[in-house]
């Protein structure tokens, strides 16, 4: 704020001359001490030489250049250009191949005097091609049949055809997917845990690579799949899964929902919100752009087209959408058996009609005797003559209930029988007996009643309507502006008297609801979520009429933080009570709302701390075990906005015709009235028109078993109970992923200056980066009322676009050789490196979006080129004058990745597990940290490939970690390949390195009719899949025999001895070619 910190030429005039002089209390530089007299004086020469920078490049701001200037400089860059279809050139070795790909590269080696070796051994090639599509090496089968033809192929076209249809099995195998998903989850930082303090799970993350990977094998086009991840819950007609029954487009906008979460306070740390979006905005671009727009958050791009507007104005795009758990399950998911339950639900409500009605009738009977019981009446056996013994149990225990609230609606009773009968007085601490209390007439002693609770009446009514503005009434409908998911809130009302059964137990109704919202009202293994509009300021308080069990919460979400504490409150109360949250002053900007939600939709659960009502049984432990019962619920009636500390008092209106200013002189008499008021509660509940009041006194008989609600009380009940609890016990569990979703209007951001959020500047309208305006369809050049997420989607995924297809196509070039045609395949900036072959990148970009971004294609084009089938070794020449193998003159044989390598493992120890899809398996540990959310699993992850493996943010599996697996905190889509000590070391000591070469020497020892020699061929067949040379073949078999002296096997027990076996095969675990491609 201060202004530049360097006056070129001007040293006096200089801030920075002026900090490290110590002229300045304030900005003293370095604050930790001074630096010395010849250091001071190089930067005062070196300023005013006008402080040259050598690490400037040519597209640095030229001295008193505007930005509009730098942008037009800038924008000339070769990646915003567009997409050019170069012809196809003519090398001097015409002959040598006819594939467009391999002609546009011999032409660049031919100008450096290079040419390609020769073609690679066809089981090298099996294997590559095997390893490279499905990250598995072939089967012996696979490597037979492809050998085999080749071998009777008789010239280069039917090779050639044979090749290709080897290579249409790769990428049709259900492998291929997982190979290329696990590519794509390191550009999108893809993590199941959100790290930090206490690792919250990110919920349902495993849907997503699952996603990814039936994208990958559908061979979904890449454009629908770029409109999918930014704006996958906004597209009109969204990719359905006709055989899962899901929504497929918005499971691809989880990827925003990956990386690290701090879950602090966001309300008084509000730039943790922003590093979200930060993060949110830098893998988004970098993903399908290829550009680090994120460099743009403290000061306009210091080398591209990007200022700082740009990236506010993206920012903005994000922060007017919601970050939130959305149910993917397609709207005939659970409808036939949800709509079986309601009408056995209604068939039960008429059967119970009948009974209750009946019952109704007796009430008085039994609270006449039961009043009689508690006084010890002398009449008690008369009056209890013909009725059940245990039903007046039940009306005695509900009278001798102590400290009942007010609303209770047998509390004016007992304080009248207390008044009437007061009890014996009790000796104190003191041991002190008080004098008794005497007692009084019926008539005074209800008149003291009515008297008391008119007065609270009247207080509570005036309370209630003088300080509490309502916010949101779900008595009469869902208010305009909240938005409504979940399978349990598909029809969200619920009616007045709706019965809610017991899924479990003697009990048939669980309770009796009141109208408004609730998840439970059909069956609680249902989900719901329901999320208010941005609170208005004005108000200090809102207070919520909730109800919920079993990790279900109310919280107010601000900044879009999802994970801290302040205002969340787990629901653990299964009747209606009020939770009140303070709300924050400034929360328009903060843009607060508010949430209810059920476990399944729940980011907090399972709750590490347990805390404000979390549930203790639900923490700590893996999500597996959290969900293995999985109710859940909550209800909500009223949300009221106020000032006052306190929340709304429960009135007491259904207490009125109880309370009626006539005097009483009997108890008969009030009993009366409450046989009467029950009575008219059960017809009015019978003819399906209970009001408010009605439903309290359905619910407080049922709540105190006042009224038959067993179910075997009739056989009917029985049997339409048993049908419920059945087909409820079935329904679908439902599918959830973290996504995003639009419910407000999209808001324009502030540029903050320097990119502290506590300092905004002007506002930015939301748009896509400024440099492409002149690549945008102009109906896409001013953004939508919503958050505008979709119009950026399409700018994406627009042909035009000059990243979008160039950057996915050197990806996949990346995997396929190891480097990218631009090396740098996150960063097609100016610090990003230039393409070795930009008139083949262009020409693999223009093929791409005329094959329809067609991925499989794309693929299938590049590996059926002579250049990815040529042998690995470099000729002398070209380690001269080509030694990082630009040219592409050999194959670039490299270290397979770190899943493939454990995965060669599983499949030649016979261990791999070949299913696809499904939850993560937790990696093995040797200890439990249950408050990181470090669990152990099974050493060999039962089997299944390192895709499922469960990437836990704080700890990732260590075996894969000593081969690079990333951290999952930004974009990767080039890992480190390093080579460590601690890789050898993995490779010899790891436990599961040593587990499977004991399950594959298992297997060997088993193998019949095999002589030493055949033994060796066949695992190193297996293994590297290729016969092994004369040299191989003696060294092992001196391996073996020195392996026999060392574990005294004698000759006749090698080929049994598992101990031998073992040993080999770890050998050929750590044989370099094992974990190459070739």
């Amino acid at each position: 704020d201060s202004g530049p910190a360097i006056e070129a030429g001007k040293p006096e005039a200089s801030l920075l001359i002026k900090a490290v002089r110590y002229q300045d209390d304030a900005s003293n530089m370095p604050p930790q001490g001074r630096l010395s007299d010849q250091a001071i004086a190089d930067l005062e020469e070196w300023v005013r030489r006008g402080a040259p920078d050598t690490r400037d490049m040519p597209t640095k701001r030229a001295p008193g250049a505007n930005w509009e200037e730098q942008l037009k400089e800038r924008s000339q860059w070769w990646s915003l250009q567009p997409v050019k279809d170069t012809p196809v050139p003519t090398p001097k070795n015409a002959d040598w191949s006819t594939a467009q790909i391999d002609r546009f590269l011999l032409v660049k080696a031919e100008e450096q005097g290079l040419e390609p070796v020769e073609a690679a051994d066809p089981h090298i090639l099996i294997r590559r091609l095997s390893l490279t599509l499905t990250g598995l090496p072939p089967t012996a089968v696979q490597v037979t049949t492809v050998v085999n033809a080749l071998r009777s192929a008789t010239d280069p076209r039917a090779r050639q055809t044979v090749i290709e249809q080897y290579v249409d099995s790769l990428l049709a195998s259900p492998h291929f997917g997982e190979r290329w998903a696990r590519h794509w989850m390191d550009v999108v930082r893809f993590t199941e845990t959100h790290g930090n303090e206490w690792n919250y799970e990110v919920h349902h993350a495993w849907r997503y690579r699952d996603y990814m990977i039936r994208a990958l094998n559908a061979d979904v086009p890449y454009d629908q799949l770029v409109r999918e991840h930014i704006a996958g819950d906004l597209l009109s007609e969204p990719r359905v899964n006709d055989a899962d029954h899901i929504n497929e487009s918005v499971i691809g906008t989880s990827f925003y929902r990956f990386g690290e979460v701090n879950h602090d306070d966001c309300i008084s740390l509000r730039e943790l919100g922003y590093d979200i979006l930060d993060n949110q905005v830098d893998t988004a671009t970098k993903a399908f752009q290829g550009m680090t727009v994120a460099c743009a958050r403290c000061h306009d791009h210091k080398f591209d087209p990007i200022s700082m507007k740009d990236y506010y104005a993206l920012l903005g795009v994000l922060r007017s959408s919601r970050l939130v758990a959305q149910t993917i399950d397609a709207p005939s998911v659970n409808a036939e058996p949800i709509a079986q339950l309601r009408e056995l639900r209604e068939k039960m409500r008429e059967e119970l009609s009948r009974l209750w009605a009946a019952q109704s009738q007796e009430a008085g009977r039994y609270l006449r005797a039961a009043i009689a019981r508690s006084t010890n009446a002398a009449d008690v056996a008369t009056l209890s003559e013909g009725l059940d013994v245990a039903q007046i149990d039940q009306w005695v225990a509900v009278l001798k209930a102590e400290k009942q609230p007010y609303e209770d609606a047998f509390e004016p009773l007992r304080l009248a029988i207390s008044a009437t009968h007061p009890p014996e007085p009790v000796a104190g601490a003191d041991g002190k007996v008080p004098q008794a209390n005497e007692p009084k007439s019926v008539t005074d002693a209800w008149s003291a009643t009515v008297r008391q609770y008119t007065a609270e009446d009247r207080t509570r009514t005036e309370f209630n309507q003088t300080q509490f503005q309502a916010y949101a009434d779900f008595r009469s409908g869902i208010p305009e502006g909240w938005d409504v998911g979940g399978q349990g809130l598909r029809e969200p009302m619920a009616k007045a008297g709706d019965l809610v059964i017991a899924p479990e137990g003697d009990r048939l109704v669980r309770s009796v609801l009141p109208a408004g919202c609730f998840s439970g009202a059909v069956s609680d293994r249902l989900n719901g979520t329901l999320r208010s509009q941005v609170i208005p300021k004005g108000k200090k308080q809102i207070s919520f009429c909730v109800l919920g069990e079993r990790s279900s919460a109310v919280r107010l979400v601000s900044n879009n933080c999802q994970l801290n504490y302040q205002n969340y409150r787990a629901l653990i109360q299964p009747h209606l009570h009020w939770i009140t949250f303070s709300l924050p002053d400034d929360r328009e900007q903060l843009r607060t709302y508010a949430e209810l939600m059920t476990m399944w939709d729940n980011p907090k659960f399972p709750d590490q701390l347990a805390a404000l009502g979390g549930d203790p049984g639900f923490y700590r432990v893996p999500w597996e075990k959290a969900t293995e019962n999985p109710r859940s619920y909550f209800g909500v009636t009223q949300v009221v906005l106020h000032d006052c500390d306190e929340s709304p008092k429960r009135d007491l209106c259904h207490l009125r015709p109880l309370l009626a200013a006539d005097a009483v002189v009997s108890f008969d008499q009030i009993i009366e009235r409450y046989q009467q008021a029950i009575q008219s509660a059960v017809k009015r509940w019978s003819e399906q028109q209970p009001t408010a009041d009605d439903v309290v006194w359905m619910n407080s008989l049922v709540q105190h078993g006042l009224i038959g609600n067993d179910r075997s009380a009739s056989p009917q009940l029985a049997v339409l109970s048993d049908q419920f609890r059945l087909i409820e016990s079935q329904l679908a569990a439902p599918r959830v992923v973290p996504g995003l979703a639009d419910v407000d209007a999209g808001i324009d951001q502030p540029v903050f200056v320097r990119g502290d959020c506590h300092n905004p500047g002007p506002v930015t309208p939301r748009h896509y980066l400024t440099s492409f305006e002149a690549f945008q369809p102009p109906e896409l050049a001013t953004l939508p009322p919503g958050s505008g997420r979709l119009a950026v989607a399409e700018q994406f995924a627009n042909r035009r676009n000059p990243l979008t297809a160039r950057v996915m196509v050197n990806r996949v070039w990346h995997h396929l050789f190891g480097t990218g045609i631009v090396r740098t395949v996150d960063d097609f900036g100016h610090v990003g490196e230039l393409p070795s072959h930009p008139e083949l990148l262009d020409h693999l970009a223009q093929e791409f979006m005329d094959d329809g971004w067609s991925i499989k294609r794309l693929i299938r084009r590049i590996v059926l080129t002579r250049t990815f089938q040529l042998a690995s070794h470099d000729s002398p020449s070209a380690r001269e004058i080509d030694p990082q193998n630009r040219l592409l003159t050999h194959y670039p044989a490299r270290r397979l990745e770190a899943e493939a390598i454990r995965d060669s493992m599983l499949a030649c120890s016979g261990r791999l597990d070949p299913q696809v899809y499904g939850l993560s398996v937790q990696p093995f540990r040797e200890k439990e940290y249950a408050d990181r959310r470090l669990f152990p699993g099974p050493l060999d992850g039962n089997g299944r490939r390192s895709v499922y493996i469960k990437a836990n943010l704080m700890e990732g599996p260590k075996f894969l970690e000593s081969f690079n697996f990333p951290g999952g905190k930004v974009t990767q889509g080039r890992r480190d390949v390093s080579n460590t000590p601690a890789q050898a070391l993995a490779l010899l000591n790891d436990p599961f390195v040593l587990q499977q070469a004991d399950v594959w020497a298992s297997q060997i020892v088993t193998r019949t009719g095999d002589t030493l020699e055949s033994r060796i061929n066949w695992m190193l067949e297996a293994a590297l899949c290729r016969p092994p040379t004369a040299e191989e073949r003696e060294s092992f078999a001196r391996a073996v025999a020195q392996l026999a002296e060392l574990h005294q096997v004698p000759s006749s027990d090698v080929l049994l001895s598992h101990a031998i076996w073992k040993d080999i095969a770890h050998t050929v675990f750590n044989l370099q070619e094992f974990v190459f491609v070739p």
